[in-house]
C-alpha cells in the first residue's frame, strides 16, 4: 500500500495540493494588504493535474528501469508446496 501511495497517489496529488496551498496563502496575504485576492482558475488547476500525471509516469518509469531481476538471472521457480510448507519463488 505504501508503494502505491508513494509512486502513484503522491506524485499525482502533490502539484494540485501545492497550487491550493499557494492559492490559500495568496488570499490570506491579499486580505492583510487590502489587495484583490487571486481567483481560482481552471487553467492553473488543469496544468497542476497534468504535472501530476507527468510525475506519476516518471516515477513508474524510474521503477521499471531500476528494479527487478535481470533477464539472465536464471530460470524462475514459482511458489510451490513441499512437505506441508510453501516454498517461496526463486531463481535457479
Amino acid at each position: 500500500m505504501s508503494r502505491v501511495f508513494i509512486q502513484i497517489i503522491l506524485p499525482l496529488v502533490a502539484p494540485l495540493a501545492v497550487y491550493f496551498l499557494w492559492l490559500w496563502y495568496a488570499q490570506k496575504r491579499a486580505e492583510t494588504s487590502g489587495d484583490e485576492p487571486p481567483a481560482f482558475t481552471r487553467g492553473a488547476a488543469f496544468w497542476a493535474i497534468v504535472v501530476g500525471f507527468v510525475l506519476t509516469i516518471a516515477s513508474l518509469a524510474y521503477l521499471a528501469t531500476t528494479s527487478g531481476v535481470s533477464p539472465d538471472a536464471g530460470k524462475y521457480q514459482p511458489p510451490r508446496w513441499e512437505d506441508g510448507k510453501v516454498i517461496g519463488p526463486s531463481y535457479e
